[in-house]
């Protein structure tokens, strides 16, 4: 068999070759790949990010957020009353909503200028030339409660609880669906459809666990109750034992909570005390709403007020 390089020429003739192409691994190497690599789509802001945005839309000028809150001045000197914006942590989320490479975030905010009411608004942020930037805001409504959010064809799409024709502007009962899209460059609502009253039905979809009590974080060596609602009841895990327990809605966003019956096994210490807090909680319980995405679970009475948040 005749083999067409002699083994002492290939190895002359390799030598050179191997010199030159390590010579291609000094100064001109990065330069060349980073020219062939893709910059890629920019990413998607970060709810961290969010925190410190530059809003516009909600007051006469663009306001800045401070850990997701903007605490502005009063508008008459020495005035009790001043305009602030809250960022809603926990109602965020992110896809594509112009067409362009990379993703959005969409979240929700609430404003106050010291009255009773409560402007709700949806903001649309992205990420252009790196910077994050505001790419539009527009107006929910007052007092509106947020049930869920999420992006759907690039459009922003809420179930939402707001004021009926016959409701207080405190008390909103009235169910519905709204739409929000750009529209020449701007974030406008394009479609609201009614879809009913709230019920306790409203809360059946979903498993619901615990996230605060009365404004305090679950301890960390505790398991999160889980409650199901069903039309007459709620069931689910308390942090150690199954329960079950009557409901009876009186009106809208009203209840009454009946005792709870619950499995007797036995659990570490963190976990029987946090069953115990949660079903005292549980059986004060008259009335249900919505707050920034969350159900809350709220009581009062003589001996106080409190409420439970879940989400989904």
């Amino acid at each position: 068999m005749r083999r067409s390089i002699i083994p002492g020429l290939a190895v002359t003739l390799l030598a050179p070759a191997l010199l030159a192409l390590a010579g291609c691994g000094g100064k001109g190497a990065p330069d060349q790949e980073a020219a062939v690599v893709p910059a890629g789509p920019p990413p998607a802001p970060t709810v961290e990010q969010l925190k410190g945005a530059t809003v516009s839309g909600v007051f006469d000028q663009a306001v800045t957020l401070a850990d997701g809150k903007y605490d502005g001045p009063p508008p008459v000197e020495g005035g009790a009353s001043h305009p602030t914006l809250m960022l809603w942590n926990s109602a965020v989320v992110f896809g594509d909503m112009d067409g362009a490479p990379g993703n959005e975030a969409v979240a929700m905010l609430s404003s106050n200028s010291g009255g009773s009411g409560e402007l709700v608004y949806v903001a649309v942020f992205g990420i252009r030339d790196g910077n994050l930037e505001n790419l539009g805001t527009a107006e929910v409504g007052d007092r509106t409660k947020l049930q869920n959010l999420w992006l759907q064809g690039g459009k922003v799409v809420m179930d939402v609880v707001e004021a009926g024709p016959s409701d207080a502007a405190c008390c909103p009962t009235q169910l519905a669906r709204k739409t929000f899209a750009f529209d020449g460059g701007a974030l406008k609502e394009s479609k609201s459809e009614v879809l009913g009253v709230l019920t306790v039905a409203t809360l059946t979809a979903n498993e619901w666990q615990l996230v605060s009590i009365d404004g305090q974080p679950l301890p960390a060596d505790a398991k999160p109750p889980v409650i199901h609602f069903e039309r007459e009841g709620i069931r689910g895990f308390a942090g150690c034992n199954r329960f079950t327990a009557s409901v009876k809605e009186t009106a809208p966003g009203v209840i009454e909570v009946g005792p709870a019956a619950a499995t007797r096994m036995a659990c570490p210490g963190p976990e029987m005390d946090m069953e115990q807090q949660f079903l005292a909680a549980l059986g004060n319980v008259d009335g249900y709403t919505f707050l920034a995405g969350q159900l809350a679970l709220t009581w009062a009475g003589k001996d106080g007020s409190g409420r439970m948040l879940f989400a989904r």
